[in-house]
């Protein structure tokens, strides 16, 4: 008999960045595609998540660092999602730098090829920084699928966020546990990001 499927497997990386009230939908969202979600808090993000309410919700314990990854080891990933990510990690990371988790996690996962979907979210007086948007070129250019940034405000902005998911599902559909995003899967994932602009 064949073997059964199993559920591809999303690390989320999480930064401290307005819109977070739609983290939750998102994760929902993944889950009902059939992805198991693990999320990964970076530093500055620790304090300002809800961390059991996350666990539960995901049915995995917040990782936070390289300490609670030993404790409770990541399964191996299938797919990436940096939702939202700050000015700060995005700077860093199409630098290399690899100064805690998830940022060694999304560096890991550019060497190795696999697909990563990044909705930033930077202060408005930082979304149009020089630097700011050459990294976020420099990551295009490395395969990541970037979406237009999200913008902070009463009303969270959703776009940014159904444009990842859609990008996720794109993934989805052309495997059960998606590789690498080449050629025709790549082309669609980088049309749904664009069409959230």
């Amino acid at each position: 008999m064949p073997g059964k499927l199993r559920s591809p497997v999303l690390h989320l990386v999480v930064c401290r960045a307005e819109p977070a009230v739609e983290l939750g939908p998102f994760i929902t969202a993944c889950q009902e595609l059939s992805w198991e979600v693990h999320l990964i808090a970076t530093p500055d993000a620790v304090d300002s998540i809800d961390r059991d309410e996350l666990a539960d919700l995901t049915h995995h314990p917040v990782r936070e660092d390289e300490h609670s990854e030993t404790l409770h080891p990541l399964p191996p990933a299938d797919a990436f999602a940096v939702v939202p990510a700050s000015f700060d990690l995005v700077n860093k990371w199409a630098y290399g730098l690899n100064d805690n988790l998830g940022l060694r996690l999304l560096n890991e996962a550019i060497a190795v090829g696999l697909p990563v979907v990044a909705v930033p979210a930077p202060d408005p007086a930082l979304a149009r920084h020089p630097a700011f948007l050459e990294s976020l070129d420099r990551l295009r250019h490395w395969g990541v699928t970037v979406t237009r940034p999200a913008e902070p405000s009463e009303v969270a902005d959703p776009v940014p966020w159904h444009a990842a998911v859609q990008v996720i599902s794109a993934w989805t559909r052309f495997a059960r546990v998606p590789g690498q995003p080449t050629g025709e899967r790549q082309r669609s994932a980088d049309d749904l990001a664009r069409q959230s602009g």
